[in-house]
């Protein structure tokens, strides 16, 4: 089914919006051609149009263009060495225009992402067109009203990315199809309104599909429809939205029949990368292991010539579009390949032949030993404030998140042991090549690691031998490479400690895109959305309750895990901050951070705090994204600022 489902939503993708104009995905002109009328009469055609109104999340989930949309330019992210999007995270120079090539200026595919999440809101209102019309005789009326849910609550989801991204803007009620050059800006009370009139709807079809299969289920929709009302909450401080926020998490958390693991790192191991089999994931985007199915629909623009364009190659990383995966295991990754004292023994495993690695005239197989620790293409460098979030002590969560100790491969561990020298200066060297400290280290941890393994320190220790990640004890800014070989190699933007939440383990090579399947809700944000609207609505003991059961559900065996009396303070009176926190702990890396400190007022502050490089640049404005060139120079209504007959750019770009 898994691999089906992909396949299908390729296909019915490009026939539904293969005759739509570049930049005409605002006209609401529900025209239909006489293709559409052939292919939708049928189950097959149906079921291939549902499929495909789910294909465009894999053009944001997994992807490293929405990576730094969603995690970057925030308080627990700061700037790795190649980052493409250095001017959208730091702030330093964004811009509505096209994305270019260059490295150090690309900006951040606001022109797909535009497209993508319009072209997929045409899908689901195709979809919508067209069962709606179906007889009994294609579709049952139980089908029905099923695929009108799931249709209902996709274009929901849609929406909501589209809204938090840009603010106002246009709604879109019924299929595109002809061009216009005419547009308007919706505002967030009209969009947010749609969104729950879609997600009420959905409830109410879905209320018999309960099971789990990939597709929006009724635990889905209201784990959205939870979400949704949060937002709508922080957004307009309504105190009614988190309230109904707080109940519809509960209703998920009492009734779906999910549940925590025991062991938090279960639920990234690879055994439940699949959110089917995963009993903490509400719903995923699915990703296929036959890589060649999770290819994205084709654009629909057109270049200068009339040719196709292509989706940037931070969407793709494929440029012939023939394979396509989740590429999260790539973002938060060192060069831990590269470390000059142990380059000889640490190497990227990417193809078969390269698991043999030649040490000293002999050949050692490090088989699949390397595969977790992926490519370093050094994205996102955590920030120190992340890191002292946790408590290791009793909380399971920093140790099953963070990648901070690298091994060798069992090949030179039995080397080493059978009286193989290791790598000049570390002849005590056996199975731990390097470790890399959050803490500022000790001069009992400078000995310990004396001859055995690389250490890595938060801050500068005065030792030669001792390589500092942070150029402050805040660790608001890494220590920064100027190049790429050497001993640029032990700065802080170049090796840092890693997420490990995404490692890539399906598979016997390292690999540039994967199958994990991009968990969108888990249960414990359930708890967190209760959590917050019990604070936030004056009920502070369901609140310390809530937050309570999952910081249990994340302790050491046998630790108290629960909130300090400084916390429950802090909940008692409503500092969003500890749930800023809890959620900084819980959802790191899950594309949600940026969109928490936009709605909760937060972004600007905590960036001034904890990004330096960011701090100097970030501006008020910057709770929204501009938008795109091509879509304004598109139209004929444009206004200098808002107005309900016309179409304007964002303040500040």
């Amino acid at each position: 089914m898994k691999t089906k489902f992909k396949y299908i939503s390729i296909i019915f993708a490009l026939m539904i919006v293969a005759n739509i104009a570049c930049t005409d995905y605002l006209l609401e002109d529900n025209k239909t051609g006489a293709t559409e009328e052939v292919i939708y009469s049928t189950k097959s055609g149906l079921d291939g149009l549902l499929a495909s109104s789910y294909s465009y999340l894999r053009g944001w989930y997994g992807k490293e263009a929405a990576y730094g949309l969603s995690e970057g330019g925030t308080d627990i992210w700061l700037t790795g060495y190649d980052n493409r999007q250095k001017v959208l995270i730091d702030y330093s120079g964004i811009t509505p225009e096209v994305a270019t090539s260059s490295r150090e200026t690309m900006n951040a595919c606001f022109d797909e992402y535009w497209e993508l999440f319009y072209t997929a809101v045409n899908t689901c209102n195709t979809g919508i067109k067209y069962v709606e019309e179906a007889t009994s005789l294609i579709l049952s009326e139980a089908d029905k009203t099923a695929y009108i849910g799931e249709l209902k609550a996709l274009r929901a989801f849609y929406y909501w990315h589209l809204v938090e991204t840009w603010g106002p803007v246009q709604i879109n009620r019924e299929p595109v199809s002809s061009a216009s050059t005419i547009a308007h800006r919706d505002t967030e009370e009209d969009v947010y309104a749609f969104i729950l009139e879609d997600i009420d709807d959905a409830i109410v079809r879905l209320a018999g599909k309960t099971s789990k299969t990939g597709h929006i289920n009724l635990w889905a929709a209201k784990a959205l429809r939870a979400r949704f009302l949060l937002y709508k909450a922080s957004k307009f401080n309504d105190n009614q939205a988190y309230l109904g926020a707080a109940a519809e998490a509960e209703e998920v958390i009492g009734s779906s029949g999910l549940s925590f693991f025991t062991n938090y790192s279960d639920c990234w191991k690879g055994t439940y990368e699949n959110g089917l089999s995963n009993k903490e994931v509400v719903w995923w985007i699915d990703y296929s292991d036959v890589l060649e199915n999770n290819i994205l629909p084709k654009r629909l623009k057109l270049d200068a010539n009339g040719a196709q364009m292509t989706w940037s190659q931070m969407i793709l990383r494929n440029a012939a579009n023939t394979i396509g995966g989740n590429a999260a295991h790539l973002m938060f990754v060192g060069v831990w390949n590269s470390v000059p004292a142990t380059s000889a023994i640490l190497k990227r495993t990417d193809t078969e032949a390269n698991k043999n690695i030649t040490y000293k005239s002999v050949v050692y197989n490090a088989g699949t030993s390397y595969q977790a620790y992926s490519k370093g293409f050094t994205r996102f460098v955590p920030s120190g404030y992340l890191l002292d979030l946790f408590n290791s002590a009793t909380d399971q969560r920093y140790q099953a998140s963070f990648r901070d100790v690298y091994y060798v491969a069992p090949a030179f561990t039995t080397a080493f042991s059978g009286g193989i020298a290791p790598p000049s200066g570390y002849a005590l060297m056996r199975d731990t090549a390097l470790y890399l400290s959050r803490t500022t280290v000790t001069a009992s941890q400078i000995a310990r690691a004396a001859t055995r393994y690389v250490l890595f320190s938060r801050t500068d220790v005065a030792n030669p031998l001792v390589y500092p990640l942070y150029q402050d004890a805040a660790g608001t800014l890494p220590t920064i490479a100027t190049g790429t070989t050497g001993n640029e190699n032990y700065k802080g933007n170049r090796m840092y400690i890693q997420l490990k939440k995404f490692d890539d383990l399906n598979g016997s090579i390292i690999r540039d895109l994967g199958s994990r399947d991009a968990f969108v809700i888990r249960l414990s944000e359930l708890y967190l959305i209760a959590a917050e609207g019990y604070m936030m609505s004056g009920q502070s003991g369901p609140a310390i309750t809530k937050l309570n059961a999952l910081r249990n559900a994340r302790a050491i065996a046998g630790k108290s895990n629960v909130l300090s009396p400084a916390e429950e303070t802090q909940v008692g009176g409503k500092d969003i901050n500890v749930i800023l926190d809890e959620r900084a702990r819980e959802l790191c890396g899950e594309q949600q951070r940026w969109f928490d400190l936009k709605r909760t007022g937060k972004l600007v502050e905590r960036i001034k705090m904890y990004n330096g490089s960011a701090k100097d640049n970030i501006q008020s404005f910057h709770t929204l994204r501009p938008i795109p060139t091509p879509q304004l120079d598109a139209i004929t209504n444009r206004t200098s600022g808002p107005d309900p007959n016309g179409f304007w750019q964002n303040t500040g770009y």
